[in-house]
């Protein structure tokens, strides 16, 4: 979509008061049946903290007059009203808000930062707090007690994000290691970045996308959840590169779970099909955490939910694999309630679609 219409339409958002008005119904309608919707996987961030490289990418496509608005319509487009907005426009009750911490790549929102973001709002909202990783072999012992702290003393936090190519480390480095030896202690799952990105400074070996490389330490660590997001997805060539590598690891091992983000893009409109037979065919539905990488976009986590569910109905998915995919496995995991999800899987156990 090209910035001067995401400018035009930030402009209608902020005067119609940003947010969209909260839904009568939760979730996305399938066959006469109302199903919930988590997105575990969405961004916040400002301008003022990206990298001069993926701040030139996003201006790529600012038209020349408009260019002295890429920074207003990115920290519109990050804040806590445009997410909570999407969010209600889409259906979707609750969203994962990750700590980012890639100086190298798409720049800085640490854990405090999200925390703060989403003050408010912590029963819609739920913060993935990380770690800075660059300059590990001088500072490791006090990042990672700053981690743990904050893993032992907020509340707010529910999980970890981490992007192994944005950070520029390989998923077999064992000096990050303690990291998911945390998660499992304190019981946070893990969001793992898999796969390859386009943006600026990632790493696309390997090493740093595939997630077999992170086999030893999911068998090292069998208390730690790991969720293999965007389950191996090759953004860069559009094509599931390293998908089947996720979906064996999710077949394995039980600490493993696979998320979805930018599989409903329009990038990923070529592939989409084939991932979630994938999916079915691996029966691995029990694994899969919806979540979409937003918010690119103006109505980007709506137009997401729409491609996907559509992308499940052409491939024969049935409302209660669609409901474990979209609400079930992550308030099983988290342990967060969703409304309507518990009602929903009543009518399932009691002959319903």
């Amino acid at each position: 979509m090209h910035i001067h219409r995401i400018i035009l339409m930030a402009s209608a958002a902020l005067l119609a008061g940003c947010a969209a008005e909260v839904p009568e119904n939760w979730g996305v309608q399938v066959n006469g049946q109302w199903i919930p919707v988590v997105d575990v996987h969405t961004h916040t961030g400002s301008w003022e903290q990206m990298p001069p490289a993926f701040q030139e990418r996003i201006g790529e496509r600012t038209p020349k007059g408009f260019k002295w608005t890429t920074g207003f319509v990115s920290n519109w487009m990050l804040g806590t009203g445009n997410i909570l907005g999407q969010m209600n426009s889409a259906g979707i009750y609750g969203a994962g808000v990750f700590a980012t911490i890639s100086p190298n790549t798409t720049g800085n929102a640490t854990t405090d930062f999200v925390i703060e973001k989403t003050a408010g709002h912590e029963d819609r909202m739920y913060v993935f707090a990380t770690v800075r990783t660059d300059r590990w072999n001088v500072d490791s012992a006090a990042r990672l007690e700053k981690f743990e702290d904050e893993l032992a003393s907020l509340p707010a936090v529910k999980g970890i994000k981490m992007a192994h190519a944005h950070q520029q480390i390989r998923f077999d480095d064992e000096r990050f290691y303690p990291i998911y030896e945390l998660a499992g202690r304190y019981g946070k799952p893990m969001y793992l970045h898999s796969g390859t990105s386009p943006n600026p400074g990632t790493r696309f070996e390997p090493e740093y996308a595939d997630p077999a490389y992170l086999e030893e330490a999911i068998r090292k660590y069998p208390d730690s959840i790991f969720i293999l997001g965007h389950t191996g997805y090759d953004s860069k060539e559009r094509a599931l590169t390293y998908t089947d590598s996720a979906i064996h690891l999710a077949q394995t091992y039980q600490n493993v779970y696979m998320e979805p983000g930018a599989l409903g893009a329009e990038r990923a409109a070529e592939v989409i099909d084939d991932y979630v037979v994938r999916l079915k065919e691996g029966k691995v539905l029990h694994k899969v955490i919806y979540g979409s990488d937003g918010v690119q976009f103006p109505g980007y986590l709506k137009l997401h939910l729409e491609n996907y569910v559509a992308a499940m109905e052409r491939n024969g998915y049935t409302n209660a694999e669609m409901s474990q995919v979209l609400a079930g496995n992550f308030s099983r995991l988290f342990g967060i309630e969703i409304p309507g999800l518990a009602e929903l899987q009543a009518s399932f156990s009691e002959g319903g679609a």
